[in-house]
């Protein structure tokens, strides 16, 4: 036992601790969304394991003068629950044993490393596999063959997991794996990935399985909503600083409120930064005046979003916006505001390398250690019209 003060603890933890800032470290830079997550809701130590947001639905503005000596009628002040369960996550490897009780096993140390680069990437992947599935589509070609804004019909079929629009008539399955967001009504903010489209009553069934998200309750009729899908997007149609400023122009109008600095955020990818990023107006980030305090990964602004560079962004085929594939031709870009999506966890848990000794494995010989991370987290789009997803190719680098 080694004492310290008045604080007794046992050696191994003290080589743990080691392990675990060794894994902390090699997992910072592929760790680039968390850092924008909404943290404030994390759930107390046995409370369950749900989370709910409640978020007020603006009133509607009709400018109209009172009568004199009388009231207006009182309006019900409305509110959108957004719900999330934490799940536990994690990953373990089999190592070598220690080369002794204190001694730092450089075998180990490696494999902490790659444990924390595995649980910064994981953490990466989570987030974005949500902002994915539901951030507020928009492609970066502006074919509208692909890309409608249009509006909800009255109809029965309109549920929490459906929206009915008779504007659609293209053919069956045209919109799977594209996203729909609906921008006004009680369901503002929400929407989620699309697992069907049925041309013969113009549904579009919204995905239940999460990362997407169900609505709170039928759209109304002459709701709007904006959909769309990554059909026919090319290594011809790279990410332009015009569709930046679209972006940001959309933000804008759906009220979306900037960092405290005044900027966006925007993540890049080493590719579709490549392709904005000799634009005149661009500030790379070791030029910014003053003593400006730089995000992880930051690289450069551009038209009101600082950017950043996650070294594995989410990637897709054309067609299919949720499913992650590392050599897609579909770029996803974020370009999003405060409390756009959220990070849960389980309050005072934190995610940690979690080591087993030889004698602890159970191993009748005893002849190997393991070693792990575990993180209880769950990830959420809170609003979606506050954080928009740019869909594009990218110039070919060879």
């Amino acid at each position: 036992m080694a004492l310290t003060g008045n604080i007794t603890t046992d050696t191994t933890e003290l080589v743990n601790t080691y392990y675990d800032k060794v894994a902390l470290k090699a997992e910072k830079p592929f760790c680039i969304l968390d850092q924008f997550a909404v943290k404030s809701k994390n759930i107390p130590k046995y409370a369950g394991d749900d989370v709910q947001w409640w978020k007020p639905i603006p009133l509607s503005v009709s400018v109209s003068a009172l009568t004199e000596g009388s009231s207006p009628a009182a309006t019900d002040l409305e509110f959108q629950n957004v719900k999330a369960a934490v799940e536990i996550h994690g990953k373990v490897v089999a190592v070598s044993e220690f080369l002794g009780l204190t001694s730092i096993d450089p075998e180990l140390k490696s494999k902490s490393e790659t444990l924390g680069i595995h649980r910064g990437k994981y953490v990466d992947m989570m987030y974005w596999n949500t902002l994915a599935e539901n951030l507020y589509p928009m492609r970066i070609d502006a074919d509208s063959t692909y890309e409608d804004d249009t509006v909800v019909t009255t109809s029965a079929s309109n549920s929490t997991d459906d929206i009915v629009a008779d504007a659609l008539t293209q053919a069956a399955d045209h919109w799977n794996g594209g996203v729909v967001v609906v921008t006004s009504g009680n369901n503002k903010g929400m929407g989620g990935y699309v697992s069907d489209f049925t041309a013969t009553n113009n549904i579009v069934v919204i995905s239940s399985t999460a990362p997407s998200y169900v609505l709170n309750e039928a759209c109304a009729e002459n709701d709007t909503f904006k959909i769309a899908t990554s059909t026919g997007i090319t290594s011809a149609d790279p990410l332009t600083c015009a569709g930046i400023s679209k972006a940001v122009t959309m933000l804008l109008s759906f009220h979306a409120q900037p960092m405290g600095d005044g900027y966006f955020v925007g993540v890049l990818s080493p590719f579709t930064q490549y392709d904005i990023r000799n634009d005149s107006a661009w500030v790379n980030a070791d030029h910014y005046a003053g003593s400006k305090k730089l995000y992880n990964g930051e690289v450069g602004s551009w038209g009101g979003v600082r950017f950043v560079m996650d070294t594995t962004p989410w990637r897709s085929t054309a067609g299919t916006m949720g499913t992650y594939v590392a050599t897609g031709a579909v770029f996803h870009t974020p370009v999003f505001g405060q409390e756009c999506y959220a990070g849960v966890g389980i309050e005072g848990v934190n995610s940690h390398l979690i080591f087993h000794s030889k004698k602890q494995t159970g191993d009748n010989l005893e002849m190997y250690s393991t070693a792990g991370w575990k993180a209880h987290l769950v990830t959420k789009v809170l609003n979606a019209t506050w954080g928009i997803q740019l869909l594009s190719g990218a110039t070919t680098v060879a």
